[in-house]
């Protein structure tokens, strides 16, 4: 039987083709599932034999009906580290054989912020389309995401004005906040 927290686990983690970016969905949802290694689910638990808090699955409750709100204040502006710019691959804030790659930081308390960046590193070879991962990494003015296709190297582009993809792709936004890939 396929517990509720693990359908909704699966359906958020599974990449659309067109969307282009599935990127820190592991840390989206919390499964609290005790066949997984979870709290909650032992005998004598407030959550009850099944894990879900109480009776059993037929006693009628949500298990989502579980969640509290942590009471998060309004987020301020964005936290940036841009320490280079990747639409300006020819600047000369890299090294030799570097480019300037974007990345995202996820908060690791609840209310935390993304942190919102871009560093130096050398530049692998990968291109448009190219795999990407595990070692293979992509050329400086790509990024690797995870696409309908795989984990590919995709072009940066700007999200307004002239976004610079090629014919048959089109600028979609990534998780960095304010960048796009060619999808």
């Amino acid at each position: 039987m396929l517990r509720r927290s693990s359908l909704l686990l699966t359906l958020l983690c599974v990449p659309l083709p067109g969307l282009g970016l599935a990127v820190g969905c592991g840390h989206t949802v919390i499964v609290d599932d005790p066949s997984v290694g979870g709290t909650g689910g032992e005998a004598g638990s407030p959550r009850g034999p099944d894990g879900w808090g109480g009776g059993g699955a037929d006693a009628g409750e949500d298990p989502l009906d579980e969640y509290i709100d942590p009471g998060c204040p309004d987020a301020g502006p964005p936290i940036t580290d841009f320490q280079c710019d990747p639409y300006d691959q020819a600047s000369g804030s890299c090294g030799p054989g570097e480019g300037c790659f974007i990345y995202v930081q996820y908060p690791r308390e609840p209310c935390g912020q993304e942190i919102y960046g871009a560093y130096c590193a050398l530049a692998g070879s990968g291109g448009q389309g190219d795999p990407c991962g595990g070692g293979e990494g992509c050329g400086a003015g790509f990024t690797c995401v995870v696409t309908g296709a795989g984990t590919q190297c995709v072009a940066l582009c700007a999200l307004d004005g002239d976004d610079s993809c090629d014919p048959g792709f089109v600028c979609e936004p990534i998780d960095v906040q304010g960048i796009g890939g060619c999808l």
